[in-house]
């Protein structure tokens, strides 16, 4: 045998087995993607009562007959564009001021809004809309007393499109403001300096040079932020139900939630096509806006330096405008939902109902049967979820960068299409995935924690493989060849050589997960059957339905206070990672 046969034959004995592997992963992502896609579509033109009755026989237009020639779904359709709009529109606003404050002003204290900002993320959208509704509802609104009885004005009314796009705008910030703040580092102000020596006032200036500059990664940054409003079920579940205010997600929820007849789950489909088209041609919008970011590039090069704009008599309003966002994003809501679970009773709080403040609330929490099996629950969801996601994402980023898979592209075009799908609007796929697979295979899958692992799974495939293709495109590959040639296994390449390479990166698509998992509630409400199958999303969404505001109260206070310390230590985790790395 040559030199050259012995050096090949280890790595095309490889290449054959990553073939086979290849073509499994393929198959399974396509059919987790394709198959709900496709019952999605099926049962959009099905007129049976039950998914486990579609038939040939049975297919017509009558589901989108019934959808579009409501008069009801033009004014979801109305609500939906309002509340979308209102709320990136307000949310953006707030997030390129803050970003604009850290990165091109001289305003003290920046670590802390550095750090203070992406904690919010630690507030789930759930939870602050149910605490600003014991801030504003016209009822018993805490806010609204202060002010119908104190000051004779209002009142507020949260149950509204306003009270919708306020919450979800807030929500919306810290997103847009890590989106935003490498857009500022990156920008060359000397353009910006030239302005102002020719005489441009501020505010001309800001107008004219800094919006034209950041417009493309604006853009950008407003539909990846429609998409999120579009998909979001917790705030108007919350403010827009009692109501009936309905946009497309609780719209959607309402027809498979009805509590006189079958669900209508054929015009919960067809509302879901168009539901799916926007969003399609949202992602797709996107894609090309980033994909031609080259064409806007505003860094100078080697004359690039930072400048930063005093900020004078306006430091005090630009540090009220931090204080405030801070108060009403996450102080105000957390003290809320704390004051919440600690009295007898929901009251106004006064000297009075702060004297009976007890921990009566947290004890009867904890002796209920159910919390166990809900936390259990939620732990199993976590991580099976969190782990099935980021080996996926492993599996399919290696087959998209490292090999010369025939489908390779189309894999990758596979795995980002879940982005591209409202989480409600998965949850109704997958009901009728998993209901026909129980019917033909016997299982238990429909209404089961397992048919949530799997939704969230296929759902974030999208952002793990984001994540996993940049990682794998940092590691040079004459380290797996050299592994070949050594005679090493594929997997023990991967442990040996990927493993250690990539720890950080799985590691930050694992927590990612996690912390998303907890948050959501749309889908898992969609998908659970029965008590015994809840998770800690869906336990609160039925005690706030039920009326029971200080176990939510409870609840709230511990899980938001959890994430708040896990996020806080990956945050200050990260800056003291970067300032030993510089």
């Amino acid at each position: 045998m040559s030199i050259a046969a012995t050096i090949l034959n280890p790595i095309r004995m490889a290449g054959m087995r990553f073939s086979l592997w290849q073509h499994g992963v393929f198959a399974v992502v396509a059919a987790a993607v394709v198959v709900p896609l496709g019952f999605l579509v099926l049962g959009s033109f099905s007129t049976a009562d039950l998914p486990t009755e579609l038939d040939p026989a049975k297919l017509g237009l009558e589901n989108y007959s019934a959808v579009w020639f409501n008069p009801a779904t033009y004014t979801v359709f109305t609500n939906t564009a309002i509340y979308v709009a209102g709320s990136v529109a307000f949310g953006i606003t707030i997030a390129v001021m803050l970003a604009w404050l850290v990165e091109r002003t001289d305003m003290p204290g920046k670590i802390w809004i550095y750090v203070g900002v992406p904690l919010t993320l630690a507030m789930p959208g759930m939870l602050q809309a149910m605490a600003w509704v014991l801030l504003l509802s016209p009822r018993i609104g805490f806010l609204n007393q202060i002010l119908v009885h104190g000051l004779g004005i209002g009142p507020i009314n949260v149950y509204s499109l306003g009270g919708m796009i306020f919450v979800e705008g807030i929500r919306l910030v810290p997103t847009a403001f890590l989106m935003m703040v490498p857009l500022f580092r990156s920008m060359d102000p000397s353009l910006e300096e030239a302005a102002a020596v020719s005489g441009a006032r501020p505010v001309s200036t800001a107008r004219k040079v800094t919006m034209r500059l950041l417009a493309p990664g604006l853009v950008a940054i407003m539909i990846y932020q429609a998409m999120t409003a579009l998909e979001v079920f917790e705030v108007p579940g919350v403010l827009g139900l009692p109501a009936r205010i309905y946009v497309f997600s609780t719209k959607i929820y309402s027809i498979i939630n009805s509590q006189s007849f079958l669900p209508a789950y054929g015009e919960a489909n067809a509302l879901s096509m168009f539901y799916l088209a926007i969003a399609v041609v949202a992602t797709a919008l996107y894609a090309r806006l980033i994909s031609r970011s080259e064409r806007f590039t505003v860094i100078s090069g080697k004359g690039y330096r930072p400048h930063l704009i005093p900020l004078g008599a306006w430091r005090t309003p630009a540090l009220v405008l931090v204080f405030a966002y801070a108060t009403l994003s996450v102080l105000l809501p957390f003290l809320v939902l704390l004051y919440a679970s600690l009295v007898p009773y929901i009251r106004i709080p006064t000297m009075a109902a702060l004297r009976t403040l007890n921990f009566d609330h947290y004890g009867d929490l904890f002796r209920n049967p159910l919390i166990g099996i809900v936390l259990w629950n939620t732990a199993v969801m976590v991580i099976v979820a969190s782990t099935a996601t980021t080996v996926l994402s492993f599996l399919v980023s290696m087959v998209v960068v490292r090999s010369k898979f025939w489908g390779r592209k189309l894999l990758d075009q596979l795995a980002f299409l879940p982005h591209a799908i409202p989480g409600i609007v998965m949850g109704i796929a997958f009901v009728w995935v998993f209901l026909k697979t129980d019917q033909k295979m016997g299982t238990a899958l429909y209404g089961s924690i397992w048919s949530i692992c799997i939704a969230f799974t296929i759902s974030f495939l999208a952002y793990g493989t984001r994540a996993m293709n940049a990682a794998i495109l940092q590691i040079h590959k004459d380290l797996e060849d050299a592994a070949h040639v050594s005679g090493a296994p594929v997997w023990r390449t991967w442990w040996r050589i990927f493993y250690p390479l990539m720890l950080p990166t799985f590691v930050g698509v694992w927590i990612w997960v996690m912390l998303h998992v907890v948050r959501v509630a749309g889908m898992p409400l969609v998908l659970y059957q029965g008590p015994e199958n809840q998770v800690l999303a869906v336990l609160i969404w039925n005690e706030w339905d039920a009326g029971h505001i200080e176990v939510v109260g409870a609840i709230g206070t511990l899980m938001i206070a959890s994430l708040m310390a896990l996020t806080l230590a990956l945050r200050l985790f990260g800056f003291g990672r970067g300032a030993q790395s510089g």
